[in-house]
């Protein structure tokens, strides 16, 4: 039975692979002889991130809450367009 030979790019790709496979567990190693633990450093990227994701909650929905006061203040606004100023002189409609 015949095999199948890789050919250069399958070759380039798997030597790549394994390099940077090589890579991680030499910075992995020379992390751990600094004394840093990359987990640690994973769930403080991992909180940074979550606390960006509340932050952008809390914003949003404050400028909705804003946005619909202030919906709400010019629909009561419109109500009384069809007699214009009616509000400020409490004898107008006397003399009609």
């Amino acid at each position: 039975m015949a095999t199948r030979r890789p050919t250069g790019d399958e070759q380039s790709a798997s030597l790549a692979n394994i390099s940077r496979t090589r890579r991680a567990q030499l910075v992995a190693e020379f992390e751990g002889d600094l004394g840093i633990d990359y987990k640690a450093r994973a769930r403080a990227a991992y909180e940074a991130k979550r606390w960006q994701v509340i932050k952008t909650i809390i914003v949003w929905t404050i400028a909705l809450l804003f946005f619909t006061i202030a919906c709400q203040k010019l629909w009561i606004l419109g109500q009384s367009v069809d007699e214009p100023f009616s509000d400020l002189n409490p004898i107008s409609g006397w003399f009609e």
